[in-house]
């Protein structure tokens, strides 16, 4: 019993994060955005894009 609980919890949580995420209509992240990020991370700082 329990464990639907926490199943049903979890789903919840996956469904709310989702509509979150959809409202802010956000487009994923490219390859090449998400490299770029990477590597300004990995160089200290965040100036890769110019």
């Amino acid at each position: 019993m329990i464990s639907y609980a926490i199943l049903g919890i979890s789903f919840l949580y996956a469904v709310i994060q989702i509509l979150i995420y959809a409202s802010r209509q956000r487009k994923p992240l490219t390859r090449d955005d998400i490299d770029e990020r990477l590597l300004a991370a990995l160089n200290g700082g965040d100036h890769a894009r110019q």
